[in-house]
């Protein structure tokens, strides 16, 4: 019989390169005798019996099952794109021109159906061969009715995608079809990035391994930020950014003496307990919920040159480790000094990575310490190459990444401008990375803002500011209230040593 949808074609088991090529949908054919009429009228044999029609092969549509984040690109045709991103196998689908009254009746039929709508272009027959397509019903204005497609609705996917949606993002209504078939529940970001808020960190792991689809102004490491947002720690005072809407009062100090500041003057159940008193008087009058933290020396500048010619004793991570413990136990950052002496950085960090794998645990950098290969510790201020802080800076996020951490705070500690040469080409594209300058002058109040106001002029964008207050050598210190009140802009991060 003829089909009455001339202009539709249902393709079974076609090669996909006659797309082109109908075959029209419901048409059937009568099978005929083998023996003709006889004279009496009575056949000269038995008709053969027709086989038993076989039942449809039921049709597929298979999410990605690895969890693959992608973003849709848009300059690309939006529902190729979204199904190389969503979709692993899909053996029946629905394809019109992009012409607008062809979309139309394309999401009426693609809805129906239950199956994903492609749009005709130049690379839907490799997008049909990757999904293994044996059933396009193609479809455009002058189709009538829904065709009867044998196998359908397909198998429902076992776990529904996600479409992620940057703030102010349109869904593209062809994707409709797509979206409805795959199960996509949509996320609604409050913040182009998904590692800001607690309820888009939620929605994210409440499907750990979903296939996700971002949509909008997401950014180059949207993917990255999404598997963080899966999967990583979170850190003392919640959340996964340490220094995005938040504030840190640390206590700074070496584990053996109170020479080198005041965690030494206790030990690290009694510092726990000291820094989260210290971190209460700022929560008081913070606009931003703060989180008591640790400013732990791990290698200290020596005045001997040791058996290394280094003039810096390395701390060993056994004697760190408690006090790491005993911060992680009690909602305490911890971040990791070093004085290099004539080492370099990142060789003194490497040191400490098994520390650094903590997701509580950053770095601080102290360029005062960093020696040329001639010079002695206290005989003159040290300073460092922007290349060599951009190489700890690297060597950190890749460890961050490596182990699905929550980005760490890396500090540099200045109070000169030689202190970190080039500092204009920090490498503030580390998406792992927040950094933080640490304005490190002591003495008169005047002389300490001015210094802050120094370190602050030229700061890369996105770099954040940290003030230490000296118990013993400002002339006053700060009370909690004026710190807040007087340093401006007001703090990050706020030590006492």
């Amino acid at each position: 019989m003829t089909s009455p949808f001339p202009r539709r074609a249902a393709l079974r088991g076609v090669a996909l390169a006659t797309l082109g090529a109908a075959v029209a949908a419901g048409c059937t054919t009568q099978a005929s005798g083998t023996g003709g009429p006889t004279g009496s009228g009575t056949p000269t044999s038995a008709p053969p019996t027709p086989p038993e029609p076989s039942a449809p092969a039921r049709h597929e549509l298979v999410v990605h099952p690895d969890g693959r984040v992608g973003v849709l690109d848009p300059d690309t045709e939006p529902t190729v794109a979204a199904g190389r991103a969503l979709l692993e196998r899909c053996t029946a689908v629905v394809v019109t021109s992009p012409a607008g009254a062809d979309v139309a009746t394309g999401l009426r039929v693609a809805t129906a159906l239950g199956l994903p709508l492609l749009l005709d272009g130049p690379d839907l027959a490799q997008e049909l061969r990757r999904l293994g397509a044996r059933t396009t019903v193609r479809v455009d204005r002058t189709t009538l009715g829904t065709p009867d497609v044998p196998g359908l609705p397909p198998l429902p996917p076992e776990t529904p995608a996600r479409l992620v949606l940057a703030p102010g993002a349109v869904v593209p209504r062809v994707l409709a079809p797509m979206l409805a078939a795959t199960g996509a529940r949509t996320v609604r970001l409050g913040s182009t990035d998904p590692r800001v808020r607690p309820a888009d960190i939620a929605a994210l792991r409440d499907a750990p391994v979903a296939t996700v689809l971002g949509l909008g102004a997401l950014g180059p490491h949207f993917a990255q930020r999404v598997r963080t947002a899966r999967t990583a720690a979170t850190l003392p005072g919640g959340g996964l950014l340490p220094l995005t809407g938040r504030r840190m009062v640390a206590l700074y100090g070496h584990p053996s003496t109170p020479a080198l500041g005041l965690l030494g003057e206790q030990g690290p159940a009694a510092a726990v307990t000291r820094a989260q008193a210290t971190a209460r008087a700022y929560a008081r009058l913070s606009d931003v919920p703060v989180v008591p933290a640790f400013e732990l020396i791990a290698t200290v500048a020596s005045g001997s040159a040791g058996g290394d010619h280094l003039y810096s004793r390395r701390t060993a991570v056994s004697v760190l480790a408690p006090w790491v413990a005993a911060a992680r136990a009690s909602g305490v950052y911890v971040v990791l000094d070093l004085q290099p002496g004539r080492a370099d950085f990142l060789s003194q960090a490497r040191v400490y990575e098994s520390l650094l794998r903590e997701p509580h645990v950053g770095l601080a950098l102290d360029p005062e310490w960093r020696l040329g290969p001639h010079e002695q510790p206290l005989e003159q201020i040290g300073h460092v190459g922007v290349a060599e802080v951009n190489a700890v800076g690297r060597w950190l996020a890749a460890l961050v990444r490596r182990h699905d951490l929550p980005p760490k705070v890396l500090t540099l500690h200045q109070f000169r401008a030689s202190m970190v040469r080039d500092r204009e080409d920090l490498d503030t594209g580390l998406d792992e990375i927040q950094w933080l300058v640490h304005a490190d002058g002591q003495g008169s109040q005047p002389a300490k803002r001015a210094t802050y106001a120094a370190v602050r002029r030229g700061l890369p964008p996105g770099v954040r500011l940290g003030w230490k207050n000296f118990v013993d050598e400002d002339s006053p210190m700060l009370t909690p209230a004026q710190t807040l009140a007087q340093v401006r802009p007001a703090p990050s991060f706020v030590s006492y040593q």
